[in-house]
C-alpha cells in the first residue's frame, strides 16, 4: 500500500522535470508532460515529424514568411491552426529571441547546434534533431515519442517505414542511372536522397561517398554521368532542363524520364516524415511496370490517415502527385 506521504508527494513527483538526451549528445531539461512546442530552422521538416506523430496541434509558433506559400499549402491543411500562429524567424530567419520566450514553449525542436546552444543560454530548452541517414529517421522519431509520450505512435511509424523498405527492395538486373537535384542550382542538398535513390532501385550518380549535407556539381558532371532518370526539386526545374539544349543527349532527357519529386508537409526527397512515400512513388517511378499496381493514391490515404491524422481527398493527393500547387 502506499504511504500517506507517497500520495501527497505524487502530483509533484509526477510533474518534476527529466533529461532527454538530443541527436547532438546534449542534455536537455524538460517537464514530465510537453504540451507545447515550438520548431525553428526548416521548419517544415520538423513539422511533419509532429504531424507523423499526430502532434501538430501542440506547435506554438506558425511558418517563416519565406514559407508562406502555395507550394507549403499543405501545411495549413495537416495543422489549420499554424495560419494564424505567429512567425517566429524574421526575414533572414534568425528566431525571434523576444517572442520564443513570451511564447514559453515546453520545447523547442530545431536541425541547427548553434541555434540550439544560443537558446540553451537563455534558458529557453531547445532540442537538436538530426536526418542524414535511414537510421537517423527512427532514433528521431523514438526521441519524439518519448518526448511528447507517443512511443506507440513512433514504433509504429518505424514499422511501417521498415515494412515500406522492404516493400521496394528486391534484386535488380538493371538499375537506372539517377540525379536527383535543384537543376536551377546545381545542387543535391540533401545526403538522404543518396539513400532513397539506391532503396528504390536506382544508382544515384551523385553517391561518391560524400559525408557532407550538400554537393554542387555542374552541367559537364551531368553530361559524363549521362543520368536515365532525372528527379528534380520543383516544376521550374523541368522548365530549365528542357531549354537548356546542352542538356538534349542526355538519356533521362532524350526518353522524356524528368521527374518533379512531390511536396506535401515538404518536399518528399529531401528530409521529411514522408520518405516511405518517397520509396514508393520512386520504386513506381524507376520500374514502372514491376510496380504497375501500386495505387499511389490510396498508398498516400493510407499514410496520412495513419500518421498525420489527415483524411486526404482523392483529388488533392493528385495535385501532389502532379505538383499543382500553385
Amino acid at each position: 500500500m502506499k504511504t500517506l506521504l507517497a500520495i501527497l508527494l505524487a502530483p509533484l513527483l509526477s510533474a518534476a522535470p527529466r533529461q532527454v538526451t538530443d541527436m547532438a549528445g546534449r542534455q536537455v531539461t524538460l517537464p514530465e508532460h510537453v504540451h507545447t512546442v515550438a520548431t525553428l530552422g526548416a521548419v517544415p521538416v520538423l513539422n511533419s515529424f509532429l504531424f507523423a506523430l499526430g502532434e501538430g496541434d501542440k506547435l506554438v509558433n506558425g511558418l517563416p514568411l519565406s514559407f508562406r506559400s502555395p507550394r507549403y499549402r499543405m501545411q495549413t491543411r495537416f495543422a489549420p491552426r499554424l495560419a494564424d500562429l505567429p512567425a517566429l524567424q524574421m526575414a533572414a530567419n534568425a528566431p525571434s529571441l523576444e517572442q520564443l520566450v513570451a511564447l514559453a514553449p515546453d520545447v523547442v525542436l530545431t536541425m541547427d547546434r548553434a541555434t540550439a546552444d544560443a537558446l540553451g543560454r537563455h534558458g529557453v530548452p531547445t532540442l537538436v534533431l538530426s536526418w542524414q541517414q535511414p537510421e537517423d529517421v527512427k532514433r528521431l522519431m523514438r526521441l519524439l515519442g518519448d518526448v511528447l509520450r507517443k512511443r506507440e505512435a513512433a514504433e509504429d511509424y518505424v514499422r511501417y517505414f521498415d515494412e515500406t523498405v522492404a516493400r521496394v527492395a528486391a534484386p535488380r538486373a538493371q538499375r537506372p542511372r539517377v540525379l536527383f537535384c535543384s537543376y536551377r542550382r546545381l545542387t543535391q542538398d540533401h545526403l538522404i536522397a543518396e539513400w532513397w535513390i539506391e532503396a528504390a532501385g536506382g544508382i544515384s550518380v551523385t553517391n561518391n561517398g560524400r559525408h557532407a549535407e550538400a554537393f554542387a556539381f555542374s552541367v559537364e558532371h551531368i553530361l559524363a554521368w549521362n543520368p536515365e532518370v532525372l528527379v528534380v526539386a520543383d516544376v521550374d526545374d523541368v522548365a530549365a532542363v528542357r531549354q537548356d539544349l546542352r542538356l538534349r543527349d542526355v538519356a533521362a532527357v532524350r526518353s522524356g524520364r524528368v521527374y518533379v519529386s512531390p511536396m506535401g508537409a515538404h518536399l518528399w526527397a529531401n528530409r521529411t516524415a514522408e520518405l516511405p512515400l518517397m520509396l514508393l512513388w520512386a520504386a513506381k517511378t524507376f520500374y514502372p511496370e514491376r510496380f504497375a499496381g501500386l495505387d499511389m493514391v490510396h498508398e498516400m490515404q493510407t499514410f496520412y490517415s495513419r500518421f498525420f491524422h489527415y483524411a486526404i481527398p482523392a483529388e488533392e493527393a493528385h495535385q501532389i502527385l502532379e505538383n499543382k500547387f500553385r
